[in-house]
């Protein structure tokens, strides 16, 4: 039994390490920030079940805190999934609105109906209701991450190792679920599954990914200079400038290694030594740029209507990025044009 304590407890402990990483570290996307908080999600959840699997008397607001937990994470899943399909740069507010009701509402109803007062309605209504969201937004999730699933189906040999990655994520988060979801309904059925399983997951994840990182660095830990690397890059540049694929929202660095008969992990070194700045900031630039020209001839187009054509998924992805490159906004930069 102590041994089982500590290795669901192992497996938590770190997962709030990773979440706390992941929120700090300086040099982060934004879907390692929904993935961060879905580890925290699943941690506060995970804990909670560890102890009460080990102690029946907890106090009831530990309970409410690990149920609340619960809410996240179908939301934090969904939208790790499409920050990580969608490449996302920026933060939606519709996406922040999401989390801020379920957040919202949640609080709310723990402050009118606390567990340790009516634990009848937690346990008849809040429950469930919470179960349902995180039922449903796992769905939302899994169909973000169809293409994927796709891929792995028809080629698995040509996933790259970030598509393993997330498809090992995903059936990490079906066990959970479906673990917590049938111990909600089937008497008798432990959930400590759910920690041992989030525990096993964790280890096998973050090992592969270690695992990943040695297997392209040589032993004195510092890969040997890109032969060629300017030639490369100014191909890619050339690639860039002639057939624009950064006009497509969807554009991954797995597509555009593809598309410059490059592999995945040269185009990222290339990107990152001899760029310096890594792809995100490389396809920001140009749509940008881009962006920039449109406003220029394309007079008819709303400034929101430029940034799609740009490239760009969003409004607010548009501005923030622009602001961020020419240290002026869309509309003051049409302005100064203009004058």
């Amino acid at each position: 039994m102590s041994a089982l304590f500590l290795f669901a407890s192992l497996g938590v402990i770190n997962g709030f390490i990773l979440s706390i990483y992941l929120f700090v570290k300086k040099v982060k996307r934004v879907a390692d920030i929904y993935f961060g908080g879905l580890i925290l999600a699943l941690c506060i959840r995970i804990g909670k079940s560890v102890l009460v699997h080990f102690n029946d008397n907890l106090d009831k607001l530990i309970l409410q805190i690990g149920l609340s937990a619960c809410v996240f994470i179908g939301p934090l899943f969904y939208l790790y999934s499409k920050a990580i399909q969608n490449n996302s740069e920026a933060h939606k507010r519709s996406d922040m609105l999401i989390l801020a009701l379920f957040g919202l509402a949640t609080l709310v109803l723990g402050i009118l109906y606390p567990y340790r007062v009516e634990p009848e309605f937690w346990n008849a209504y809040m429950v469930r209701a919470i179960y349902l969201v995180w039922a449903i937004f796992l769905f939302l999730g899994l169909y973000e991450n169809r293409a994927v699933f796709s891929k792995l189906w028809r080629s698995p040999r040509q996933l790259s190792e970030e598509e393993r990655y997330v498809i090992g994520i995903a059936i990490s988060i079906i066990f959970i679920t479906i673990t917590y979801q049938t111990a909600l309904y089937v008497r008798g059925f432990t959930y400590i599954w759910g920690s041992i399983i989030f525990s096993i997951s964790f280890y096998y994840l973050a090992g592969r990914k270690l695992l990943a990182k040695k297997s392209i660095t040589p032993k004195n830990g510092t890969p040997p200079p890109l032969e060629n690397g300017k030639k490369l890059l100014a191909d890619v540049e050339h690639y860039m400038e002639s057939d624009k694929p950064f006009l497509d929202p969807k554009l991954k660095l797995d597509d555009l290694a593809k598309q410059v008969n490059m592999s995945r992990h040269i185009l990222s070194r290339i990107l990152n030594e001899e760029y310096e700045h890594g792809f995100s900031h490389f396809i920001r630039n140009y749509r940008v740029n881009e962006a920039k020209r449109l406003i220029e001839v394309r007079d008819e187009l709303s400034l929101e209507g430029i940034g799609f054509e740009a490239g760009f998924n969003s409004k607010s992805a548009f501005f923030e990025a622009f602001k961020k490159v020419t240290s002026v906004t869309p509309a003051a930069y049409k302005k100064s044009i203009q004058a």
